[in-house]
């Protein structure tokens, strides 16, 4: 794909999860997408529209209040297929903590849909906050 759909696809991507539009989120997703999240999260590496969905959600809703979510993207790189978002997030964990992190995802699209999604962050962080 070219930088400029790709980087449309992405932000389409984003709008739709910030709405939580799940059928506008299957829309941009291909099938068989792949989704990495950090290891220390313990969730694997889910595969399959539909499986990637559903983790993201069960994830979501066991680790955060997902009303108190926000999300500020830092800044945007797109290059080809290639889309690289860095963003900070807080919001109130599920054990009522405050959480706020850094956060830096990667996407790939091919034919006008996502076909991967790798998302990074501080793992300890995350833990500390999220998991104690």
């Amino acid at each position: 794909m070219d930088t400029e759909s790709s980087r449309k696809l992405v932000l389409d991507y984003l709008a739709a999860q910030g709405a939580g539009d799940g059928a506008k989120m299957t829309a941009l997703l291909d099938e068989n997408v792949c989704w990495t999240p950090p290891a220390g999260a313990g969730l694997g590496a889910p595969k399959g529209r539909n499986n990637v969905l559903q983790t993201m959600a069960e994830a979501g809703a066991k680790f955060f209040d997902l009303s108190t979510m926000k999300a500020d993207v830092k800044w945007i790189v797109a290059e080809g297929d290639k889309v690289i978002i860095r963003m900070h997030n807080e919001a109130k964990a599920a054990n009522g903590r405050d959480y706020s992190n850094e956060y830096v995802w990667v996407y790939i699209c091919k034919d006008g849909k996502i076909v991967e999604i790798e998302e990074h962050t501080d793992s300890q962080r995350f833990k500390e906050i999220v998991l104690s």
